[in-house]
């Protein structure tokens, strides 16, 4: 059912056309858009998502891996593993003649050599080092796309909340121009003889409580409104939000045994934990190839002492004795080892933050329908007619108080529950492995 809406040719392609990307074009770690997104302000919740996600150190810095990678892979392209060594001598021989007399006299003779030596690769370790560069460079692609994801959704998170915490913020401060219109009349009235002195106590009193719930939300939102300042590279306004919703995704699958099978078709996360055991049996196997060692051929051409023309050549082969790699063998196994039990963890936590997200997702869907529009309208309603009646002083003030918290409560737990809910949505698309595209965003 979901494997339509997301076909595995379709995810190879895009995979493919990531790789060529990244082979064919260098990757400047300086370039400001990797999506091609500018961060404008008239720019969707998504496209802010994408500028943040491209302006973030850690997605830049797997960006320059990627770099680094593509240099391993040339690296181990090499033909040979060293360049070749070249080495010569010259020498003169002089010795006294054993002839008679009168024929001896001194006898000189020059001695050099020139010498070429050059490692070979044997055994196949070249093409497992170009197997393994390969490989890297793919989980690599795989781990950019891990982070990208990560990266963005929380992004959204971060943009959702700063909007619930500016509409917290606004519910608050109404509350707080309520009170103090309530202290103005129970003071008035105090004055006037109208009311016991209790009256104007139990006004201050409200009016520093909803104060200090007021000041908590405008300092968490000034903070939120910083931090995506700071990750957005411009000022972050209200306006810049479109004031958007999400429609979530009709076509998913109802069970929770068919929600974890998508994730672990789709989450790149256990791709990337199976290209690491694939990875770790390679450099096993590497390390088994270099209990071989490499040899080594030479030419070289001398002279003897005798003034003779000598060619010839050379063969060295290193004795693997006291280096038998005992060592580096268990380092691979124990590394294969940990990397099955990695993808196992990764595997668990999948499933877990999928039913987490189900959970959450299902209950809230519940809860967001006991505040429908026509109760949050009668709720308004009853708050501007309750200011009415203060300032007539038609209610009374421990009353007034008491209808004022709990409608403005109300109001409070609406915005709350609904913030949870698109958060809960926004979480589930996540770890099912679907990408931000998917929530439909409507004005």
């Amino acid at each position: 059912m979901y494997s339509n809406l997301f076909p595995k040719q379709l995810r190879v392609m895009v995979c493919c056309l990531v790789y060529f990307s990244f082979t064919v074009k260098p990757i400047h770690s300086e370039s400001m858009n990797s999506y091609g997104v500018s961060c404008k302000k008239n720019s969707s919740l998504v496209e802010l998502s994408h500028c943040i996600v491209s302006k973030h150190p850690n997605f830049r810095v797997e960006e320059i891996k990627l770099k680094e990678i593509s240099g391993r892979k040339k690296i181990a392209s090499y033909y040979f593993p060293s360049n070749p060594v070249f080495s010569s001598y010259v020498a003169t021989r002089k010795g006294e003649s054993s002839g008679p007399t009168f024929l001896s006299g001194p006898n000189a003779a020059d001695n050099f050599q020139v010498m070429v030596n050059q490692e070979i690769f044997t055994n196949g370790k070249r093409e497992i080092s170009v197997q393994i560069a390969d490989e890297e460079f793919k989980a690599q692609v795989i781990r950019l796309e891990s982070v990208k994801r990560t990266l963005e959704f929380d992004a959204l998170k971060k943009i959702i909340r700063y909007r619930y915490l500016l509409l917290e913020e606004e519910n608050s401060l109404n509350s707080l121009n309520l009170v103090k219109e309530l202290k103005k009349v129970s003071k008035a009235r105090v004055n006037e003889g109208l009311a016991p002195g209790i009256d104007e106590s139990l006004s201050e009193s409200e009016e520093i409580r909803i104060f200090k719930i007021w000041n908590q939300t405008h300092r968490l939102s000034e903070n939120a409104k910083s931090e995506l300042e700071v990750l957005l590279g411009l000022p972050f306004e209200l306006e810049i939000m479109p004031n958007n919703y999400w429609i979530f995704p009709k076509e998913l699958p109802k069970e929770k045994s068919e929600l974890i099978q998508m994730a672990m078709q789709l989450r790149p996360e256990l791709s990337l934990s199976e290209k690491e055991i694939e990875l770790s049996i390679l450099r096993q196997n590497e390390v088994r190839r270099q209990k071989i060692p490499n040899v080594t051929l030479g030419a070289f051409a001398q002279n003897d002492g005798f003034n003779e023309k000598v060619v010839g050549g050379m063969l060295s082969l290193p004795l693997t004795i006291w280096r038998d790699y005992e060592g580096e063998t268990f380092i691979a196994t124990s590394k294969v080892d940990s990397s099955i039990e990695l993808k196992e963890s990764v595997s668990r936590n999948i499933k877990q933050e999928v039913l987490f997200a189900f959970t959450n997702f299902i209950y809230l869907s519940e809860e967001i329908k006991l505040y429908d529009k026509t109760k949050m309208e009668r709720a308004e309603t009853d708050l501007k007619n309750l200011q009415e009646a203060i300032q007539f002083g038609k209610i009374k003030i421990i009353d007034a108080i008491n209808h004022q918290r709990i409608l403005l409560q109300t109001k409070l737990n609406y915005l709350n529950t609904k913030s949870e809910f698109e958060l809960s949505q926004i979480e589930l698309v996540r770890v099912l492995g679907l990408t931000s595209d998917s929530l439909e965003v409507k004005p």
